[in-house]
């Protein structure tokens, strides 16, 4: 997590005036939208099957503790080992246990938000521990010293000749390389770096409570490949990920692709339901439950809605803010319109207040999620959460009533233009940040009205 996310966010807010970053971005997410508007042709009824996606994940956060017990019994009976992770310290307690069980000094991992949440990379980096992406977008990151910018496109902001760079430097492949070559170079590499490593650690889509199993979807194929090479599968999954039973993945895989990439199904489904019995897998597996104020953002009656969230990516590539502002801005890994409404309420609001400043309003995300999260309402309840428990800014809340005590009196506001102005650069100004201030007109409404209506 950043140091400080305020300054983060006032300060990556400026990239909304950066043409170029601009450019890219709404090319990119532009080609998402593009894909999903030729995929959802497939649906007769696409509202309907987001009804009923609804309806499951509903059922499925009001039945959680249940269905969370149940995995574990299932899970463990298939030879696995359920672990509860309170908050993110302690899945990294975890995993390092682990990792020096097998003493190893290397591991893999998948694209996972839940990973970036605790911050993986960075712990284990610390301990000398090596760390193998195995996606193809966020290997040439990591190459980078770059982090993910999207959920599911984590290098959506980098042009061809960029990644080319970064490859480049690394590897002294060829400057001038194709796409082609350069995913088909880093496809060899991942194998060659993977080869001998002991220890993979993934997130989950879904895990299924009545028989235990784990759920992975993905396009490349290097999470199986990865998996079935270590001798240890390490799951990270968040506590609401749970679902009843494998019948709800009819709904929920296909819907998940179309909004992730616009794809019927992604290209690798699997569902995985301990160490393996014989022949290539795992010999071991772990699954770390983590809650990690998950429990404080369910006990919000309205708000725990977003906790059904399928991270398909979708509302993030919709989101205006996001491609004026990009990924860093927000100052957290759940970035976007559902971590705008997550993140206060997990990490708290005195910190992440200025999240609720991060969004137009303008139901784009609403329009586009599968799961039908009403996104906007959530973040206005977020809005009021914030107002009531006074964790805004005091100078602005002051600066607001002022304001309105002004206009509700025509006298204050017909005061001269040199008082007004004053009053905007002494109080307004600081809160206003680096625009232009407004300019008043030279005379009042009162006095422009009785001049036209003599």
């Amino acid at each position: 997590m950043m140091s400080d996310p305020k300054t983060t966010f006032k300060e990556g807010c400026a990239l909304a005036f950066d043409e170029e970053h601009w450019q890219k971005i709404n090319y990119s997410t532009g080609c998402c939208e593009q894909n999903f508007a030729k995929g959802k042709v497939n649906y007769r009824n696409l509202e309907l099957e987001k009804q009923r996606a609804y309806t499951l994940r509903n059922k499925s956060l009001l039945g959680l503790e249940k269905l969370l017990v149940d995995f574990e019994t299932h899970f463990n009976e298939n030879g696995g080992k359920v672990l509860w992770a309170r908050n993110a310290d302690d899945a990294l307690t975890m995993i390092y246990d682990l990792i020096r069980k097998e003493k190893a000094n290397a591991i893999s991992r998948s694209n996972s938000t839940v990973l970036d949440e605790i911050e993986l990379n960075g712990f284990l980096g610390k301990k000398n521990i090596r760390v193998v992406e195995t996606q193809v977008a966020r290997f040439v990151l990591q190459k980078g010293q770059r982090r993910a910018y999207h959920p599911v496109a984590p290098s959506i902001h980098l042009s061809k000749e960029e990644n080319n760079a970064i490859l480049t430097e690394s590897f002294k492949l060829k400057p001038d390389s194709s796409a082609k070559q350069m995913v088909n170079f880093v496809r060899h590499q991942v194998g060659i770096e993977t080869q001998d490593v002991p220890i993979c650690i993934t997130g989950a889509n879904f895990l299924l409570s009545d028989t235990g199993g784990v759920v992975l979807t993905e396009n490349e194929g290097n999470i199986l490949k990865s998996t079935s090479m270590a001798r240890v599968h390490i799951v990270v999954a968040g506590i609401a990920k749970v679902i009843p039973n494998i019948d709800d993945l009819s709904v929920l895989l296909p819907l998940t692709s179309l909004h992730a990439t616009g794809q019927s199904m992604a290209a690798f489904n699997s569902i995985t339901f301990g160490p393996a019995k014989k022949g290539n897998g795992p010999e071991q597996m772990y699954v770390i439950l983590l809650d990690n104020n998950r429990s404080e953002l369910l006990s919000h009656e309205k708000q725990r809605k977003v906790m059904s969230c399928l991270h398909c990516g979708a509302c993030v590539s919709v989101c205006p803010v996001y491609k004026n502002v990009g990924g860093y801005t927000y100052g957290t890994h759940h970035i976007g319109p559902v971590g705008t409404v997550m993140t206060p309420l997990m990490e708290g609001l005195e910190d992440f207040n200025y999240l609720n400043s991060a969004c137009a309003l303008c139901g784009k995300c609403v329009e586009i999620c599968p799961v039908k999260i009403p996104l906007d309402d959530l973040i206005i309840e977020n809005r009021h959460l914030a107002i009531t428990e006074k964790t805004g800014n005091s100078r602005y809340d002051a600066l607001l009533k002022t304001m309105i005590w002004n206009c509700k009196s025509r006298k204050k506001m017909d005061s001269p233009l040199f008082i007004k102005k004053l009053q905007l650069k002494r109080f307004f100004a600081p809160l206003w940040g680096d625009k232009a201030l407004p300019e008043f007109a030279s005379k009042s409404f009162s006095q422009q009205w009785r001049e036209r209506n003599l």
